[in-house]
């Protein structure tokens, strides 16, 4: 679906990542992890489309849909925000619209003619697509997921900027879970979020449709949501299967064999230094003991040359 190769990115004179290397499924279900400044929203902003690398390689399958969630920033205005969430469903709407103008056509047109005919088929295709996109519950799911998001009915005609900036958030999270698309990237969705609506964003995540990769500090979170995980460390992109605690664990146990196999290649480097040192003694050693040989077997090479 989306493909990284060889990708690389900077910050200045600094390199975040390198050489990564990153095929994302269509049941990606990720948490980006690594330390602070190692550039994961810097790599799921790549993957957004808003960064470009610096080297490598970013493919994406035709057709696929992206939706990115910022940790913070966003401001919305101009409509209440009922609104607001169902304007994701713009093409959906058009199309209740069009069904409208064809009913009414239908009902003006005579039944026996070509033209009603004409009229009545496209009339059965809209039917059909709007069952198939569920457009017939676009209001049923916009205040599903308000409600789940913390917002109550009577919130629902408010305007958008009359909440703070992390009610903001929430309305900007509400509008991606409703547009569902191909890939979903969540910088940190629960850092304005109470236990409540954590709770609910983790079921809606667990049954979510389609992929998705988001990074996130509140490690339960990331246990019950993710099957993989991807940390950026020493400017590289490792993979782990699982949550964040077997994660922790296959982390421990890599370094465990790193820090072995160090050492075992120190040890082995320091027998070979020292069988060196063994050699070079013992022939010091032979030269002072038999000065006469020494002095004859130079003088053997030196005749040879000659």
């Amino acid at each position: 679906m989306l493909q990284l190769t060889g990708a690389g990115k900077r910050f200045g004179p600094k390199t975040l990542f390198e050489d990564a290397n990153w095929l994302i499924t269509p049941d990606e279900r990720t948490g980006l992890v690594g330390g602070n400044g190692t550039g994961k929203s810097t790599l799921l902003k790549v993957l957004a489309g808003l960064e470009q690398l610096d080297y490598g390689e970013l493919q994406r399958t035709k057709g696929m849909t992206l939706g990115y969630l910022p940790q913070d920033g966003l401001a919305l205005s101009g409509r209440t925000i009922f609104e607001e969430c169902l304007s994701v469903f713009h093409a959906t709407q058009e199309m209740e619209r069009e069904m409208e103008t064809r009913s009414a056509q239908l009902a003006e047109l005579p039944s026996d003619g070509e033209e009603y005919a004409v009229v009545a088929k496209r009339f059965s295709q809209i039917d059909e697509l709007l069952r198939a996109h569920d457009g017939y519950a676009l209001d049923a799911q916009v205040g599903a997921v308000l409600g789940g998001l913390g917002f109550t009915k009577e919130d629902w005609p408010r305007h958008t900027e009359e909440f703070s900036g992390g009610w903001q958030m929430r309305i900007a999270l509400a509008k991606l879970l409703l547009q569902k698309p191909s890939l979903l990237l969540l910088d940190e969705p629960t850092n304005h979020l109470d236990l409540e609506t954590r709770n609910w964003l983790e079921d809606y995540l667990r049954n979510y449709p389609q992929a998705f990769i988001l990074i996130s500090h509140d490690r339960y979170f990331l246990d019950v949501t993710v099957n993989k995980t991807v940390e950026i460390w020493n400017k590289r992109v490792h993979f782990y299967s699982g949550g964040y605690e077997k994660y922790l664990q296959q982390k421990t146990e890599r370094r465990a064999q790193l820090e072995a196999a160090y050492k075992n290649q120190r040890r082995r480097s320091r027998c070979r230094a020292a069988s060196r040192n063994w050699k070079r003694l013992s022939a010091l050693r032979f030269q002072r003991r038999n000065p006469r040989s020494t002095s004859a077997s130079r003088s053997r090479q030196s005749l040879a040359v000659r």
